[in-house]
């Protein structure tokens, strides 16, 4: 054996410890982020056009296993064809009519949510993700321990095709920094807080920012805070990608501006698994390829109450470590993103 195979299969040793570490750590999660808590819930939901299986997700979370009386607010643009799909449910409809200039789209309507509001919890959710009906019960009852809860949608794309097949492998990169409180941040998908929370520094911090999970992790981990992920209350993205590019794009450019650090990490962490592929592509090494099965083995159990959807999205993890790695470099300077037919600058963290 020569000296530099030595020092790769070290490395592949090393990774696939990490991965192993980091499963168990998941695993144990399933056990540990529970609670007693229970309160009066309003589920706020921001909405514009008619996403892929909106009316099975509006049923969803219409027909949560939920101890208490819950309102359900979607959050519109005045004028907005969706609105005549949600009149046709048991739903709160509010305008997003909150003012702030440089706020997303998705912030204001949040805020104006909020403001309308009538229970103690407030949950964020999304309009394109059905959730099962434990999600509630289970993402509300850690609160008793944390300062919010959260957890990550399992990708469901709605046909078969390749731009569906990458996104669903990209999007459970989103999992990899849950398992450490030091990493671990909010999804605006299926995030839980106190209404107490939300006072008048947080609102007047959240009116200025693009992204709202990434700015209540912040919040959160500069106020001492802890954040519960909550691995049993794990939702569908149901989806039909037509732009890839620009939708994966738009998640690097996020990941670039509020987590600098993050996105340098996976330039390292990526560039090295992309070798080792490519290594054991060419030299049909099977030892070096250990790391890409073990996190296929990884992602499984975290999907595993949706066995189609997760084994889907484990193979395509295969490529969607290296497209990741690629949209980090192309996008490393990038700030402009497209999110619902709007143009955003989204500013570096360094800058506010």
């Amino acid at each position: 054996m020569e000296y530099y195979d030595l020092i790769l299969y070290l490395l592949v040793f090393g990774a696939n410890m990490l991965i192993i570490l980091q499963t168990y750590n998941e695993i144990k999660m399933w056990k540990t982020v529970k609670g007693s808590f229970i309160g009066k819930v309003s589920i706020i939901v921001p909405i514009k056009g008619i996403d892929t299986g909106l009316e099975r997700n509006i049923e969803s979370l219409l027909s949560q296993d939920y101890p208490y009386p819950y309102e359900v607010i979607y959050v519109v643009e005045k004028g907005d064809e969706v609105e005549n799909v949600l009149k046709k449910y048991n739903v709160k409809i509010v305008y997003s009519d909150f003012n702030c200039d440089s706020c997303s789209g998705k912030i204001r309507a949040q805020i104006s949510g909020l403001l309308r509001a009538s229970n103690d919890v407030i949950v964020f959710a999304d309009s394109d993700t059905w959730y099962p009906r434990y999600w509630l019960r289970n993402l509300i009852s850690p609160l008793d321990r944390y300062e919010a809860t959260t957890t990550f949608s399992w990708p469901s794309p709605s046909r078969i095709t390749l731009s569906n097949l990458i996104r669903a492998g990209f999007w459970t990169l989103g999992f990899e920094s849950q398992s450490l409180q030091s990493s671990r941040f909010l999804w605006g998908g299926s995030m839980a807080l106190r209404r107490e929370f939300f006072d008048n520094e947080v609102l007047d911090e959240l009116s200025k920012e693009w992204c709202d999970d990434c700015t209540l992790t912040r919040i959160i981990k500069r106020r001492g805070g802890k954040i519960g992920f909550v691995m049993s209350a794990i939702p569908l993205n149901v989806y039909d990608e037509d732009s890839l590019i620009r939708w994966s794009s738009r998640q690097i450019i996020t990941i670039l501006a509020y987590s600098p650090r993050g996105a340098k990490a996976y330039l390292v962490a990526g560039t090295f698994f992309t070798l080792i592929l490519i290594y054991s592509l060419v030299y049909l090494n099977i030892i070096t390829f250990t790391p890409y099965l073990l996190w296929i083995v990884k992602n499984v159990i975290r999907g595993a109450k949706y066995p189609k959807q997760a084994l889907i999205a484990s193979l395509m993890t295969i490529v969607a470590i290296p497209y990741a790695l690629f949209l980090v470099v192309f996008n490393w300077n990038r700030r402009e993103v497209y999110w619902r037919g709007k143009r955003y600058i989204v500013k570096p963290l360094r800058e506010k």
